[in-house]
């Protein structure tokens, strides 16, 4: 038990690798078409729920805040919104693809697996096994990242509407109030931090969909595991973005 998530952590390391190392499949139709079909399903269709959680957050949250503060707006200008969006932006959209898209890609995988069987000739061969791996990684991970820039814009721009009514000052009064509070590190951090969460919920379940044993009562326990281990790598990544990074 002690060496269990040693040994998952190695297992994802190794599968990420090998993915980088056949990213020159990519070329192919084939894999760029799953890719691309991995990122309609985890970024276009997960994006009414991305929207809708950044509209409540930019809205509701500021204007409770100002209640609470008054009208001191450049405070929640910088540290709610800069900080807020900074930190949850990454976070609800690796959550939203957690609940998605992981278990889904872990048990499509398991199912995929087993359709060919574990002995199969297709599985034995590495660069058949990465045709079903790297679209997955690649789709998931660029679907975070664009999930990430749409959850800002649309947190941003709700945050300004709002204050804007409760203050009774002109939204671009407040985007100039917001552009000078801002803080340019803060945007690339939390992209970074969406491209780490996505690639590494797509190597997770993905490793979990092909580490099966040749049995259909396997395939929930690729998905509770995929789930799981997804989860723990994005507390331990946020965690240690929180102790390296200044507030």
């Amino acid at each position: 038990m002690v060496l269990s998530p040693v040994r998952a952590a190695l297992g994802y390391g190794a599968t990420f690798a090998q993915a980088v190392q056949q990213r020159r499949l990519l070329r192919r139709p084939e894999v760029r078409a799953a890719a691309l079909r991995q990122l309609y399903f985890t970024g276009v269709q997960a994006l009414p729920y991305v929207a809708l959680l950044a509209v409540l957050f930019g809205s509701v949250v500021v204007t409770l805040v100002l209640s609470f503060i008054g009208t001191d707006n450049e405070f929640a200008l910088k540290e709610v919104v800069w900080g807020g969006i900074r930190e949850l932006a990454p976070i609800a959209t690796a959550l939203i693809i957690v609940l998605r898209s992981s278990p889904a890609i872990a048990s499509e995988v398991a199912l995929m697996r087993l359709r060919h069987g574990i002995d199969s000739e297709v599985w034995r061969d590495a660069a058949q096994e990465d045709e079903v791996v790297l679209p997955r990684v690649v789709g998931v991970a660029v679907s975070a990242l664009l999930l990430v820039v749409c959850f800002e814009y649309a947190a941003i721009a709700a945050a300004l509407v709002a204050m804007s009514a409760v203050l009774d000052t002109p939204v671009l009064a407040q985007l100039a109030q917001f552009l000078g509070a801002a803080e340019w590190w803060q945007v690339p951090l939390s992209l970074g931090k969406g491209l780490i969460f996505g690639t590494g919920i797509a190597v997770i379940a993905c490793y979990h969909g092909l580490h099966i044993d040749p049995q259909v009562k396997e395939i929930p326990k690729a998905v509770i595991a995929a789930s799981v281990g997804s989860l723990a790598f994005v507390v331990l990544v946020d965690l240690m973005t929180a102790l390296l990074v200044p507030a």
